[in-house]
Formats: C-alpha cells, structure tokens, sequence
C-alpha cells in the first residue's frame, strides 16, 4: 500500500525544520530598544532557559557563548505556534512572534522596520517584551541543507507540486522558499493544524505526501496518503509514517519516489505479459484451432506455456534488483561543486 501511494502521489508537503533545514538554528543578530543587546539577550535567554524547542536552545546557547549570566524563571508557559510567557525577577517576560505581541497589546513600531528586513533574509525574528513594554527582538536563522534546493528540483522534474510547510511568518517563509524554489509556501501554520493543511489539499483532488520528523508531524504524516519519516526524527513519528528513511538526506525522498514508481510499472508490465498469455493460450487449449488444425493443446505443451509465463514475469521482476534511481546515480551535488571547482582551479593553472 505505501509502495502504491508513494507512486500515485500529486503533491508531496514538505516540513520546514529539521527535514529541508538542519533544525540547528543560531541567533544572528540581536535589536535592542531599550538597554543593551547583552540585556535583550539575557531576558530572552532566562525565558527560554528550560526549552526544548530549538529556536530557545539556539537563544540559550549564544547567551551561554557570551557567558551572559542567566536568571531561573518562575513561572513558564509555551503558546504554541507563537511563542512562551514567562515570569523573571518579578516581570512578565513574553518572546515570541508579532502575533502574540498583537494579542498582549506590545507596540512593535520601534522596531518594525528592521525586523521585517530580517525575515525577507530569511531569519525568523522574536519580539522581547517586559511588562507589556517591547525591549528588543532576537533574530534566528535555520541553515538549510545543502541538498535541499536539488531535492525539491528533482521532485519538480518528477511533476510534483512541492508545497513548504512552517510555523513561520508569512515574509521568512515566502524567503526561504524562493531559495528552494518550492511551488507553494504553506506559512504560520500551527502545530496542531499541519494535518488539516494535508486534509485542505486532499480536498482539492491531490494524492499528497508528507515528509516530516517531529512530533508536531506525526498527525500530519497519518492523514497524508503517504507519510515519510526522515530516520533521525522522533520515534512518533518514525512510528506513524508509511515510510521511513534510513538517513536524513532530503534527497532519499526523490529516491523512494522513484523506487515506488519503477516498482508499480513492474508491476503492470507484469500483469500485461500474465493476462497476455493467458487470452492468447487459453482459446487455443479451448479448441479454437481445432477445425483447422486437428491440433489440441497436450498437457505438455500447455506446462510449457504456463512456466513461459511465469518465467517472463520473474525475470521481468529480477530487473529492480539492478535498479538505481536516477537520483543516486553519479556523484552527490556536494561532490560535484568540488569537483567542479577543481576543474576550474586546474584550468586557471
């Protein structure tokens, strides 16, 4: 079954962090409104201080760089698909993104300008603010793989509509996508409504694929026609998808689509030359020749009819065994720039 749908598949959605990304972000620039960077820096960090999410980490971790002294929170609370409220040293500490600015009333017009720069360059940007009054914004960028951009041409070439799915705001998402060149960027999609995104595209008419590998995805991976797990994910979702990469290169996904796709045209092959022979022998064994011939078909005749048959399809079928997607063939992208460079530097010689 996931052999077929991976072969049948229209659309295929691919998740953002962690599968066309590294999902290891890194702060990289830090606005301060009022106090210092160092200051903003340091309130985002203790509010994040006990997170697991990897835009927190990413926080705690260039504070900790900086050996920034950090406070505990008191008190901790995760809005998801828009960021945490936490209580530090007696203050109301929100980071997150513009919407959840909105919904708490924080002005961000200060720094509006800049953070909007930030995210057509690709970089996911959170507000600080502390008792309803906004300090400042951290900026974090997501490296995106370096196969990513050729995945998604070859998905392409395979006459997919390749969709981006992320929590992210509409500009940072719109940015990113340009860069891989994805047909549809699906942006500031909550946790909780990836699957309905799926649900929203089957509804259209599409056989859709998901590729994912967090938890968040699990739901989404189980409504899609075919799931695919990237191998270094969450079990959950490892345990959900219908396919499951042994790696996390993007790229295994041309593969298992190309796979799906030679073994279903197999498939068919096979049973054309089985249903061949049968309406081509069995009239005969019937008798059809038998007024013009006086020939019938003997018990030997018709063994050696039936393992022809069996024999066309079996070693039809041993072809796959020497199959290699198109995809793996020649050496990788990454393999290919150097290589290609060391021509040139030889020839600039």
């Amino acid at each position: 079954d996931a052999v077929e749908s991976l072969s049948r598949l229209t659309t295929i959605v691919l998740d953002k962090t962690g599968t066309l990304t590294r999902g290891e972000p890194s702060v990289t620039n830090v606005i301060a409104v009022s106090g210092s960077e160092d200051d903003v820096l340091v309130l985002a960090a203790s509010a994040e201080k006990n997170s697991e999410h990897p835009l927190g980490e990413a926080i705690v971790r260039a504070a900790r760089e900086s050996n920034l002294a950090l406070t505990d929170p008191e008190a901790f609370d995760s809005v998801p698909g828009h960021g945490i409220v936490a209580a530090i040293a007696g203050q109301t500490v929100l980071l997150g993104n513009r919407k959840l600015m909105d919904e708490r009333s924080v002005d961000t017009t200060a720094i509006l300008a800049g953070a909007e720069q930030l995210e057509s360059e690709g970089k996911t940007v959170m507000f600080v603010a502390a008792n309803g009054v906004l300090t400042g914004a951290v900026a974090v960028a997501d490296t995106v793989r370096e196969t990513s951009a050729h995945a998604v041409r070859e998905l392409r070439k395979l006459g997919l509509e390749v969709v981006m799915l992320t929590g992210d705001n509409a500009r940072t998402a719109t940015a990113i996508g340009g860069q891989l060149g994805n047909d549809r960027v699906l942006a500031e999609v909550l946790p909780g409504d990836k699957a309905a995104e799926v649900k929203r595209l089957q509804d259209e008419g599409r056989t859709v694929g998901m590729v994912g590998d967090g938890v968040n995805d699990a739901p989404a991976l189980a409504q899609a026609n075919a799931g695919i797990a990237i191998g270094s994910g969450t079990d959950v979702a490892r345990e959900t998808g219908n396919v499951i990469l042994i790696r996390d290169d993007i790229l295994d996904v041309v593969a298992a689509v190309q796979v799906a796709r030679q073994t279903m045209r197999l498939v068919r092959q096979n049973l054309f030359w089985a249903f061949g022979y049968n309406m081509a022998t069995i009239p005969v064994a019937a008798g059809i020749l038998y007024p013009l011939t006086t020939q019938i078909v003997s018990p030997e005749l018709a063994a050696l009819l039936m393992a022809t048959s069996s024999f066309s399809v079996t070693m039809n079928t041993l072809r796959m065994k020497g199959f290699v997607p198109s995809i793996k063939r020649g050496p990788p992208p990454a393999r290919q720039k150097q290589e290609t460079a060391l021509r040139v530097a030889e020839t600039a010689r």
